[in-house]
């Protein structure tokens, strides 16, 4: 009769332990430069939304063209990848999810490429 018992409380437990929604802890850096968070760090948690997002910022001159200024890192309930040129100010948006820390800052893409 236990083992009745304690095999009814696990089926009635397994549902809200394996099947609630997953969070995602993503770091928050609101100025992340040189491999450092200068300003703003912190964490933070995704439920259910979107992701974790980075946010690379570049400035133009007229000497080097667009150079990486610094980065942003947060979460984001409509995260997208985009890219924002307006003016002298380049803006790329990258998302991730499902994977603690994600957004963290591994330096620049092998695949990015002024343009």
């Amino acid at each position: 009769m236990d083992k009745f018992l304690l095999l009814l409380l696990l089926l009635a437990v397994f549902p809200f332990v394996f099947f609630q929604g997953v969070a995602t802890t993503c770091m928050v850096c609101s100025l992340f430069r040189k491999g450092k968070c200068m300003a703003g760090k912190g964490n933070c948690t995704v439920e259910e939304g979107p992701g974790c997002r980075t946010r690379d910022i570049f400035y133009f001159n007229i000497r080097d063209g667009f150079r990486y200024n610094h980065t942003q890192l947060d979460c984001s309930n409509e995260c997208k990848s985009w890219k924002l040129i307006r003016g002298d100010l380049k803006v790329s948006s990258f998302c991730c999810k499902d994977e603690d820390f994600c957004n963290k800052y591994r330096g620049k893409s092998l695949y990015w490429k002024p343009r």
